[in-house]
């Protein structure tokens, strides 16, 4: 795989390179038009994703059904044709989760075997909520492998019933992988707090309130409350501006690209690794991160490594990482280095698309692994 260059805050950024866990479509197995051959089982799935187009394991070529977000818009006809395939790999879409398990605890001689890539759980925080955790619960059982992208599943086990033997962890990707490579950055002199997920806004207005820097909070306020977050703009202290952002990547990219750091204070109940994704393109974008303690951390980042991580929901050590942040230069620059070089080595869709390729098909029991082919992902 090629390298790519672009420009960074410290140099130019350069990618790793990776070697793929899966294979392409062997030529033994593909006719002239480079398909895959007829002579050769197929393993069938089902998804809503494109990470198995054009891939083989083993020589088996994969076959693939595109699913939109209404999974089982045909009800349990739709079930019934599809529950002799290999397996339904579901990426963030919960509500298609539950309706393939139910169907499949109906119809418990379906060989489907159920994926669920990235599902994104929320922490009960009443009665109600309690209550339909135990509905899921029991929905669950039904699902053969989940993939996460957070190694600490702890909470999750506990109140959901996942079995510890049906997860796995997948290291996330850094999204825009190759516009962030050549995206400009500088240092506009601001404090940045964007995301939509679980971000613990009323810790952070506390912590910058009387700080003499300027910080800006990046939001959609639309998306913030269907998705565990808050922000009550009479608690914002003077040196805190709100902008309103459409969300789009480019304007993330472009906020990110310009800010003296990042800082990413997460819900202390979070289930779900909540900020991963931005404070990956931070990263890559070579800025200095401060992050809550989190899913999203544990056993992934090492603080005073990669970026600063604190305690959640704690105002006054998250004021003091601000400060030595901002005021250390040579600080903060080495934790944005350290950062970079961890992102970068995470690269694009089509790393995760295989490491997430080479789990399913381990859990189908289709792919065995051959010593020394498999890469070894990044610890962190």
């Amino acid at each position: 795989m090629p390298q790519h260059r672009g420009a960074g805050p410290n140099g130019p950024l350069v990618a790793p390179q990776w070697r793929a866990v899966c294979d392409p479509i062997p030529q033994s197995t593909a006719d002239g038009r480079g398909r895959p051959g007829q002579g050769v089982a197929r393993m069938r799935i089902v998804t809503n994703t494109k990470w198995f187009e054009g891939r083989a394991m083993n020589g088996a070529p994969v076959e693939t059904r595109y699913i939109s977000r209404s999974a089982l818009s045909g009800g349990i006809r739709e079930f019934l044709r599809l529950r002799s395939w290999d397996a339904a790999v579901l990426n963030v879409a919960p509500h298609d989760v539950f309706a393939f398990c139910l169907l499949k605890r109906l119809f418990p001689s379906s060989r489907l075997r159920i994926v669920c890539v990235d599902l994104v759980l929320p922490p009960p925080r009443n009665v109600l909520e309690w209550a339909k955790a135990r509905l899921v619960r029991w929905l669950l059982r039904a699902v053969d492998l989940f993939v996460f992208y957070c190694r600490d599943t702890a909470r999750l086990r506990v109140i959901y019933g996942l079995p510890a033997e049906k997860i796995r962890y997948v290291p996330f990707k850094v999204n825009d992988y190759q516009e962030i490579l050549t995206t400009p950055t500088s240092d506009a002199g601001y404090v940045l707090s964007c995301g939509r997920s679980y971000r613990d806004y009323v810790t952070l207005c506390k912590a910058l309130e009387g700080l003499p820097y300027s910080a800006r909070i990046l939001v959609t306020p639309d998306e913030l409350a269907g998705n565990g977050s808050e922000l009550d703009l009479r608690s914002v202290p003077a040196n805190i501006t709100v902008v309103t952002d459409d969300g789009s990547s480019r304007s993330w990219r472009e906020w990110i690209a310009h800010a003296k750091l990042v800082v990413l204070p997460i819900s202390p109940d979070v289930l779900a690794p909540a900020g991963i994704s931005t404070y990956l393109v931070a990263m890559a974008l070579g800025k200095c991160v401060i992050i809550s303690d989190s899913p999203a951390t544990r056993g992934i980042l090492k603080d005073g490594e990669q970026a600063v991580v604190v305690p959640p929901a704690d105002p006054a050590l998250l004021r003091a990482a601000v400060v030595k942040a901002s005021e250390d230069a040579d600080h903060r620059a080495r934790i944005a280095q350290a950062g970079r070089e961890y992102a970068l080595s995470l690269r694009d869709e089509d790393r995760l698309a295989d490491d997430i390729v080479h789990e399913v098909t381990r859990a189908i029991g289709r792919e065995r692994r051959q010593p020394g082919r498999l890469a070894s992902l990044p610890e962190s």
